[in-house]
């Protein structure tokens, strides 16, 4: 028999597995083997934006869930999240928000490249530190995220290789599909399940809020005296990967376990997100001014 919960976690497991996928692929087909030199003399920037992303924040969200308590179900949606990095849409909005391209790119396919380790060695971490169990394998976590996120990659840059004009021609289809099912994902599931998404308590609320304000200045912080850097660091530690999160949770967590965190943390983070990079223009705007008298 089919029910309610069957249905929702095979549209969720369905999207999220496409959604990444294409976006992978996309991000691929659009990365030349030269464009991942930019750290070949920036070896302390990679190395200070990998503790950022995949160590400060996940100890951000154990101290979070430590001192904080929050709900079961608002604890292990930040578990997941803190254990996903390379949001999707996050190079988008680090190029609307003045940051530096060419770092965004090398730091994000780096970072999802090695999500095939990070993710499943930073969730089992977690989870042991915070005594919270979610019956998970690393190696089949590791599998999940390197069918869906090293593959496309490898893939579409090996495409990118043979076929460059073809290759160019994909990018924005493949990005406009992933970002739909991915909308869909979440409409269909909001639907479905409308009643685990509501806030349960303030310090829900409260935790949720901490890890986007924490995560935002543990990449501005450890990029301090580079502007640009500082923008995008902080822009990609706080911007963790939604559908990987969902692939996770749909695997190994209860719907009630995980999901009524990650509408809410996409919300708060646009949010904050917004008022950061609005922070970032006003002082650069006053230090172009400051230059220009």
């Amino acid at each position: 028999m089919v029910t309610t919960a069957n249905t929702t976690l095979i549209i969720i497991q369905a999207g999220a597995i496409v959604s990444i996928f294409s976006y992978m692929l996309s991000r691929g087909l659009g990365t030349r083997v030269s464009d991942l030199g930019y750290f070949s003399a920036r070896a302390g920037l990679l190395l200070r934006s990998l503790f950022s992303v995949d160590i400060l924040v996940p100890l951000i969200a154990i101290l979070v869930v430590i001192i904080v308590m929050p709900s079961k179900a608002t604890a292990a949606g930040l578990l997941l999240l803190a254990s996903s990095p390379a949001a999707p849409l996050v190079l988008k909005k680090i190029s609307k928000a003045g940051g530096k391209s060419e770092y965004a790119v090398s730091l994000h396919l780096i970072l999802a490249s090695l999500a095939i380790v990070t993710t499943p060695v930073t969730l089992d971490i977690l989870c042991g530190a915070t005594n919270f169990h979610l019956v998970i394998s690393p190696l089949a976590v590791a599998e999940r995220v390197g069918l869906s996120i090293l593959l496309p990659i490898i893939a579409g840059m090996t495409f990118r290789w043979l076929f460059p004009a073809l290759a160019g021609r994909l990018i924005r289809p493949l990005e406009a599909i992933s970002n739909v099912i991915l909308v869909l994902v979440f409409i269909i599931v909001l639907l479905l399940t409308y009643t685990i998404f509501l806030m349960p308590d303030t310090r829900s609320f409260i935790s949720i809020l901490l890890v986007i304000i924490g995560a935002l200045f543990s990449g501005h912080l450890i990029a301090s005296g580079l502007p640009e850097e500082q923008t995008t660091l902080a822009l990609e530690s706080s911007g963790r990967n939604i559908g990987l999160a969902l692939l996770i949770a749909s695997d190994y967590a209860p719907l009630e376990q995980s999901l009524p965190v990650l509408l809410p943390y996409i919300i708060m983070s646009v949010i904050i997100g917004f008022i950061y990079v609005r922070y970032r223009k006003i002082g650069q705007h006053a230090r172009n001014s400051a230059e220009s008298d």
